[in-house]
């Protein structure tokens, strides 16, 4: 900081002490100084104009340094400007308390020319790396705000109506644990009657996992609209998860993978084509109330072995049952006595939701995970995607009571 530049506010009630402080300061080159005379006029300037450093006299009438000290560092407009107490006494005491009451440094009079050149010159230039650095977060919080927002913006939020032709009814939900997160959710219908699902979850967190995790989910995307380009069969989930798995692999420096679970309903049949890779296992919750996880043990994650093969597995749902797939930041949830939120304490309630919608069913569990953590800061991102086959002649779910 250049010191023509820096405004400097001085408070002394001793006329001799101002004068003397002043001229020491305007030789180091200090031309922007504010003199005042009491601590209530100097907190009045403090309010009313920024300034760079305050040099700050303890022996005062009416109110002492001490005081101006502490209503300073209590208003977080003013915490962060520096302080330097300037006082005749010595005494180790004094100098103990202001330092903790936040005072930048010390000093005592008479001034020597060389120590008040040196302390303030360097609390200047601890003020002006902080307001550098504060400067940075806030740009970097601006960038993270609007990285949350563009990969937010590239999972669904307006999901697919149900009706006669398109008879699946799906909703679902991913709230990042920081700015930005790895989990991931995409539900679409690839041909007339092929409804494909899937929720992934990238190792890590950050902005790293969520460059990962668009790569992951454009890479679905594409392959699928690929398949149905150059392909007449059906997709094939194992199939369809080897070619991305290949193509996550290709440059993967930083061993990054993702877990996901790929699923496609023949919305005629109720037919699921699944492929589960590494990630937990969903619960098929039947419509007249049974819930279960459905079987399978997983294969490899997407990401660790480009040679890896993905067994394609199937399941048949009945009219009315309903699918729920999250990652694991929903029932490894912790609250503050480090208790999990669990998996049996989610099929609990997923069984008491067996008749609702799949907007109710997610956000019951959002709900019941926020309940269940209070303020405890989550560790984990948070998504989960329900979906209900529901053909003609199926009757609407109901609401939960």
């Amino acid at each position: 900081m250049i010191a023509a530049e820096a405004a400097l506010l001085v408070v002394d009630d001793n006329e001799d002490n101002r004068y003397t402080l002043a001229r020491r300061l305007r030789r180091e080159g200090y031309e922007n100084l504010t003199m005042t005379t009491n601590g209530r006029e100097a907190l009045d300037r403090l309010k009313a104009q920024p300034f760079d450093l305050v040099l700050l006299d303890i022996m005062m009438p009416d109110m002492n340094g001490y005081e101006v000290l502490e209503q300073v560092k209590a208003t977080p407009a003013l915490r962060d400007i520096p302080i330097i107490m300037i006082s005749s006494l010595d005494e180790i005491e004094s100098v103990v308390r202001c330092i903790e009451l936040g005072a930048e440094d010390y000093l005592n009079k008479p001034f020597d020319p060389t120590l008040l050149r040196a302390r303030v010159g360097a609390s200047l230039e601890k003020k002006s790396l902080r307001d550098e650095v504060r400067r940075n977060m806030n740009r970097l919080m601006q960038e993270l705000e609007a990285a949350r927002a563009l990969q937010l913006a590239m999972l669904p939020r307006q999901f697919p109506a149900c009706s006669p032709s398109h008879p699946i009814a799906v909703h679902a939900v991913m709230e990042p644990a920081r700015e930005v997160g790895g989990d991931l959710y995409d539900c679409f219908y690839a041909g007339e009657h092929t409804f494909c699902f899937l929720v992934g979850d990238v190792c890590g967190k950050g902005a790293s996992a969520a460059m990962f995790m668009a790569r992951a989910r454009s890479l679905v995307r594409i392959t699928v609209d690929l398949w149905q380009e150059w392909r007449t069969d059906g997709i094939d989930p194992g199939e369809l998860l080897g070619a991305v798995n290949r193509e996550l692999c290709q440059d993967n420096d930083d061993c990054m993978f993702v877990t996901m679970f790929l699923g496609s309903i023949d919305t005629r049949s109720g037919l699921v084509s699944f492929v589960n890779a590494g990630h937990p296992r969903p619960h098929l919750i039947s419509s007249t109330g049974e819930t279960k996880q459905i079987d399978g043990k997983p294969a490899l994650p997407l990401g660790v072995r480009r040679e890896a093969r993905f067994q394609t597995r199937a399941l048949q749902i009945l009219p009315g049952d309903a699918l729920f797939v999250c990652s694991d930041g929903v029932f490894e949830a912790m609250n503050g006595n480090a208790d999990l939120f669990s998996i049996e304490r989610m099929g609990q309630l997923l069984a008491q939701a067996h008749a609702a919608e799949p907007l109710e069913i997610v956000r019951m569990i959002r709900d019941a995970v926020d309940a269940f953590t209070g303020g405890a800061p989550r560790t984990d991102d948070l998504t989960a995607l329900a979906l209900r086959w529901r053909p003609a002649g199926t009757a609407a779910a109901h609401p939960i009571s």
